[in-house]
């Protein structure tokens, strides 16, 4: 018979694991499905929606089966943790194919919505709100046209009346840069949910172990007549 080993480790080092996959998830559900969807690619942020999710119920699987010490369970999790890897992999490699022409579409999204933009329409308005900044330059794009009246978008809370409300940065500049970073979170939190299931894989195939061979030594113990 096998020797045994202790469970607990195992135990703890797969529920670590679980939430740390689990808080790093956030980040990249978030990232993705504002990077995707600035770029207007509803296909790529319903995929991210979806990997999200899928990450989100092996991660709560796994510390099911962490707080269970449940070998049956822990089959279970490994299945469904190579397969949710098998899907990040392949977003990866997506992602990072199409990564520059996001950012090149989101580039020209901004010029061509200021372009449209109109007295009655307001077309940067979701730019101006989601990243804070305003015209293409900054302030000045509105300033000395159209009445000079500055978007209510291109203010904190709507009120233009107080200095200290006004995004004085354009969204050229800004807005490139700030979904850059989210692009790069959600590439990098990619990365490291990966490494993460693969520590995770190992933590549930040798907690699975030790419960099975505890539960093989406890039957196989002789039961002592008097």
């Amino acid at each position: 018979m096998e020797k045994t080993f202790a469970i607990t480790p195992w135990k703890y080092a797969l529920l670590t694991t679980c939430i740390l996959i689990s808080a790093l998830n956030v980040l990249f559900f978030s990232c993705g499905v504002v990077t995707w969807g600035a770029s207007l690619c509803v296909y790529g942020g319903y995929a991210v929606a979806l990997l999200g999710a899928s990450i989100f119920a092996a991660a709560f699987l796994g510390v099911y089966v962490s707080l269970k010490e449940s070998y049956k369970y822990s089959i279970y999790f490994l299945i469904s943790t190579v397969l949710v890897m098998t899907m990040l992999t392949a977003y990866f490699f997506t992602f990072s194919s199409l990564k520059g022409t996001l950012l090149r579409q989101f580039d020209d999204r901004v010029k061509r919505l200021f372009e449209e933009k109109s007295v009655n329409d307001d077309t940067m308005q979701p730019i101006h709100s989601l990243f804070r900044c305003c015209g293409l330059d900054g302030p000045q794009d509105y300033l000395g046209k159209e009445e000079g009246a500055l978007p209510a978008s291109c203010c904190y809370s709507a009120d233009c009346t107080k200095p200290s409300n006004i995004n004085d940065e354009g969204c050229a500049t800004k807005a490139p840069r700030f979904l850059l970073l989210q692009a790069d979170i959600n590439y990098y939190a990619s990365i490291a949910i990966f490494i993460l299931q693969v520590l995770s894989l190992f933590a549930a195939f040798f907690m699975g172990k030790a419960r099975k061979l505890i539960k093989t030594k406890d039957d196989e113990t002789p039961i002592n007549e008097n």
